[in-house]
Parts: structure tokens; C-alpha cells; sequence
């Protein structure tokens, strides 16, 4: 690996076509010799190391614009990344012809996490790749319901490639990371700064035919993605809600200013010529269950137990347990009924 380049895509990391444009005609080690302004110290040389040092692990990657695997589609963006750091099953970028972003609130209603889950899975069991940002609510649920299918899924992230934000999710990340592809364009060991979102939510789209919203507020960074897809001209579909639901308001919005509105992840397939498009919603397998859905299901084998005498029997914090009891109600595995869960098994 180079260290100039890394030198480099470090400290333009912010300027993705200005480091385009400057390793247009000219080599990493021309550059920095040429501009006085890129100044190579001992803290960057330092840095740099660790970086070379990262991809010299298996499955770590740095995947750069004249690269042959760097997706098409993104490319076509208004600036796209001059390099991503990834982690994972780099193929991914090229044995899936289809890609479909799914974004949405993060502090989700439990109806919407079941719609996202439903609609990942049934467009991972037909071949597309499901692409989020990892985030609490939708993303993950999204990420899940790819999974539950057996298939790859995409996170894209607001931090290095190599810091899980949120960290409650750094199990997700190992389960998509051994599955599928883990990728930022922040150089390694960045962490979450609110100005990163917007620019991770534009490969999110980017990456991807179409957006699906799942939930959003008027004022949320879903419809960020939402509008950032529909200036690079691609698909963006919306999940309606319940008109009193503050978060189902965006996506309202949306479906008036001309979104698709969507019910299931068959009206997506529909909607873009992939599969048969009156196809039944597939429903979760159970197989792959994680150890907390299978922990879960343990305490609920004896009858039904509220969500606070949970919360005392797991390690697992609110959204944790959430996420695992919307899953198991999905496969068809947990009902509820008075506030209390039971197994259905």
C-alpha cells in the first residue's frame, strides 16, 4: 500500500473531487511534493502506519474510484469518494446487479421496524442488496431482515471504518462484516461528528437504484437521503403510516411530492422490474436466530413475561430487546398479548 496515497486521502478526506482532480495526471508522491500546503509530519507519518497496518488484515480493504469494483452507480454521484476503507466480502460491490437503500427514524414504532425487516427480507431472497448506515431503528432493522434471509447487506458508515457507531451495535457489525461489506470513506479512527451523516447518507443512495423510507419526521436526515437520491435521479419509495404518527410525516410528504408509496418489499420488486411483483411477503425463517433471539426464546418457553422482568433476566439494553422481540414476532416465533410475550413454539 502506498503510503503517500494514504497520506493524502488523509488529509483531503473532507475534498473528494479536489483529490480527484489532483491524482487525475499526477502520482501520490508528485502531488505532495508539488503543494506546499499538503504537509507530511511526523503525527501523519504515524498515522499512516497504523492505517497500512489495518489493511494488511484479512478482509480489510481500500477500495479507490479507478478501481474496476468501484460501483458504477456511485461513481455517477455529484462527488463521489475518491476511496472507501471496507471490511468484509469486498465482492459484494460486483455479484449483485440490484441495490436498494433502506433509511428511516431511529427511534422507530414497532410497526415500521416489522415493515423494514419484512421488506429487506423478501429483497434479499430475490437477489438485492440491501444498503443502510447501521443506525439505530430502521438501518438495523433493515440489516436484520437481509440477514435473517441468509444474503448480504451493506452499512455504510458516519465514522472509520474501524469505529462502530452506535457502539450496541458492534455485534451487528461483525455479523454483516462476516455476510456482506462494512464501508466509510472517513479515513480509520474517525469519530461520529453530526457533519458526517449527511455525507454517509449520500453513498448510501448513492450505492443504490432506489431509496425506501421507513418512518421519518418532517425535519429527520431520512429525508436528507430522501432528497439526495432524487437530485442524482434515482427511485425513492415511502411507507405510509398512521396520520396521527409524528414520524410517519416525512414519508406523507414524500408520497405528495411524487415518492412511490410502498406497502411491502413486493411493491418495491414491482416497482423496479425485479421477480414477480403480486409475490406473497416471505416470512422470516427461523434459522441463523441470534444468541439473543435464542436466549430470548428460553425465558419465554415458561410463559409469558413482561418487558421489564426481561430487561432483568438479559444483558441487553432497551433497543437491544427490542430489535430481538420485533424479529422473533416477525418469524412468527414470540406473540404478545396485555404487554406480556410469550413463544409460540
Amino acid at each position: 500500500m502506498d503510503p503517500d496515497l494514504l497520506a493524502l486521502c488523509r488529509l483531503m478526506s473532507n475534498r473528494p473531487r479536489e483529490l480527484t482532480r489532483l491524482l487525475e495526471y499526477r502520482s501520490p508522491h508528485d502531488a505532495l511534493a508539488q503543494d506546499a500546503s499538503l504537509i507530511v509530519d511526523d503525527a501523519l507519518r504515524r498515522e499512516v502506519e497504523q492505517d497500512i497496518h489495518w489493511l494488511q488484515a484479512e478482509e480489510h480493504h481500500l477500495i479507490l474510484l479507478q478501481d474496476d469494483d468501484y460501483p458504477a452507480c456511485l461513481k455517477q454521484i455529484h462527488d463521489p469518494p475518491f476511496f472507501l476503507f471496507g471490511a468484509g466480502d469486498r465482492s459484494v460491490l460486483t455479484c449483485y446487479t440490484d441495490r436498494v437503500a433502506i433509511v428511516g427514524a431511529r427511534k422507530a414504532s414497532q410497526y415500521a421496524l416489522k415493515q423494514a425487516m419484512s421488506i429487506a427480507e423478501t429483497l434479499a431472497r430475490q437477489s438485492v442488496l440491501v444498503v443502510s448506515g447501521l443506525a439505530l431503528g430502521i438501518d438495523a432493522a433493515a440489516h436484520e431482515g437481509a440477514l435473517a434471509a441468509g444474503a448480504a447487506t451493506v452499512a455504510v458508515l458516519g465514522t472509520g471504518c474501524d469505529q462502530i457507531y452506535p457502539k450496541r451495535h458492534w455485534r451487528l457489525a461483525e455479523r454483516i462484516r462476516e455476510n456482506g461489506l462494512v464501508l466509510s470513506e472517513f479515513p480509520l479512527r474517525s469519530q461520529a461528528r453530526p457533519s458526517n451523516f449527511p455525507r454517509r447518507n449520500r453513498i448510501v443512495t448513492g450505492l443504490s437504484k432506489a431509496t425506501v423510507v421507513v418512518e421519518a419526521a418532517l425535519k429527520s436526515g431520512s429525508l436528507i437521503s430522501a432528497k439526495l437520491a432524487l437530485a442524482e435521479g434515482r427511485e425513492v419509495m415511502a411507507v405510509p403510516g398512521l396520520v396521527t404518527n409524528q414520524q410517519a410525516r416525512g414519508c406523507h410528504q414524500l408520497i405528495r411530492d411524487g415518492a412511490l408509496l410502498i406497502e411491502s418489499g413486493g411493491d418495491v420488486l414491482k416497482e423496479l422490474g425485479i421477480g414477480p411483483g403480486d409475490m406473497l411477503e416471505l416470512s422470516l425463517g427461523v434459522q441463523g436466530l441470534t444468541t439473543d433471539q435464542e436466549s430470548l426464546l428460553e425465558l419465554l418457553a415458561a410463559g409469558p413475561v413482561s418487558m421489564d422482568a426481561l430487561l432483568l433476566e438479559l444483558e441487553l439494553s432497551v433497543e437491544d430487546l427490542t430489535v430481538a422481540i420485533v424479529m422473533l414476532e416477525v418469524m412468527g416465533l414470540v406473540h404478545s398479548e396485555g404487554g406480556r410475550f410469550q413463544s409460540t413454539r
